[in-house]
């Protein structure tokens, strides 16, 4: 005989999160269990909440933070590529030891500043 399986049974999934991460949510949850009516608020409620408050902003200082130093290295020689032309990796880190680099992180830091503040006019 073959188990009839529920098909209104949730499922479950394991997340690995840190230790610290996993302190702050029982603290969390703890508070919100603190009163005299109700049923027990439970950890996967509290984590769909956070998740629902997470906005496209956070998302972007995620993936921000994600870049090590490389990805933000080859950033900065694909803009300039764009505004100077091609350069190869090796060659782009010997400019990265020039003056010149200096002027040429400032003219890239104005323009990223500009195309910022376009984009919140909008």
């Amino acid at each position: 005989m073959s188990k009839q399986k529920n098909k209104n049974a949730t499922k479950y999934a394991s997340v690995r999160i840190k230790a610290d991460s996993r302190g702050q949510a029982a603290a969390l949850l703890i508070a919100a269990n603190k009163k005299t009516y109700g049923r027990k608020v439970k950890l996967d409620e509290l984590i769909e909440l956070a998740l629902s408050l997470v906005t496209s902003d956070h998302i972007k200082l995620l993936q921000s933070r994600s870049l090590t130093n490389e990805d933000k290295k080859e950033m900065l020689r694909q803009k300039y590529v764009e505004v100077r032309g091609p350069i190869s990796r090796d060659e782009f880190t010997g400019f990265m030891m020039t003056s010149d680099f200096q002027s040429f992180l400032a003219e890239s830091n104005r323009s990223t500043e500009s195309e910022a503040a376009a984009a919140q006019n909008l």
